[in-house]
């Protein structure tokens, strides 16, 4: 973990309807533990348990999000259980490449410099990302230009990171295992600026009404055309065939807009349709750098 909770902290960020999740521990219900394969019917799945709406744990411990349910649909469309468990975002890759899960859901945005690790599903959700300040910052960090000497919050690993580092010059990150942590240090005064995707950040402002009083969210419109897919080890076709048969499916029999409409308020596969043309060039131009 980048950062040791205290008490204080700790009662903030429940507060404020943040989830901190144990994500090496956590699993689901379905399926097997312990050394299962994709020819024993169950799909060994691995997630980063503190990166809600998409993957994150209730009060009960248990894996829930868009993500959860969505490859659920889809192992059931294909006569498959799951065994999830959550593991920290930074080493989730390495576990896959080690063979002791066969994918990655979670949030994961397609990049090229990924796809030399693994291989990605067809695309299916539309992000980019977005900053938050402080209200009371809010004309001192009110455009992406403004916060390259600020003090930047953001989870390590993500390609909002990478972003970062690429488009600012030297830039202050303070990086972190889990979303959560970012929003708990830029609350408790110790950075300036959060960097996530939207979906998330958006997933903490509409978590807790005081939120929106305290925070502000800005778009960063040179990082929009951003997508999230299914990581799969390197080279292995039969699972990733399997699994874009899957999202087909649970796409054509409406199942993936009533998880979206679950999650979102609205079928988010409308969008994804609506800039297919970018979406078939982004897993173009990342099948180019495989």
């Amino acid at each position: 973990m980048g950062t040791l909770f205290k008490a204080s902290a700790l009662a903030t960020c429940l507060a404020l309807g943040l989830n901190v999740a144990t994500a090496a521990t956590t699993t689901t219900d379905q399926g097997a533990t312990g050394d299962v394969t994709h020819g024993d019917k169950v799909l060994r799945v691995g997630c980063d348990a503190a990166f809600a709406p998409f993957t994150y744990t209730d009060d009960k411990g248990q894996l829930i999000g868009f993500d959860v349910d969505l490859i659920k649909a889809i192992a059931d469309e294909m006569g498959y259980t799951i065994d999830m468990k959550g593991y920290p975002f930074d080493g989730i890759i390495p576990t896959l490449i080690t063979n002791n899960i066969d994918l990655i859901i979670s949030g994961f945005t397609i990049s090229p410099e990924r796809a030399q690790r693994v291989d990605f599903s067809d695309p299916y959700y539309r992000c980019g990302l977005t900053f938050l300040t402080m209200k009371m910052d809010a004309g001192k960090f009110d455009s992406f230009d403004k916060i390259k000497d600020a003090e930047i919050c953001t989870q390590i690993g993500t390609t909002g990171a990478l972003y970062l580092q690429k488009v600012l010059d030297e830039p202050k990150l303070k990086q972190f295992n889990s979303p959560p942590e970012t929003y708990l240090e830029m609350l408790n005064g110790g950075c300036d600026v959060v960097v996530n995707d939207r979906p998330v950040n958006d997933f903490f402002l509409a978590q807790n009404p005081k939120n929106k009083d305290i925070v502000v969210s800005h778009d960063i419109t040179s990082a929009q055309n951003e997508y999230y897919g299914i990581a799969v080890r390197k080279g292995n076709t039969e699972m990733l065939n399997l699994i874009n048969e899957g999202l087909d499916r649970v796409i054509e029999n409406g199942k993936f807009a009533e998880i979206s409409t679950k999650w979102f308020g609205y079928d988010i596969s409308a969008d994804l349709k609506a800039h297919s043309a970018e979406a078939a060039a982004a897993a173009a131009g990342t099948a180019q750098n495989k």
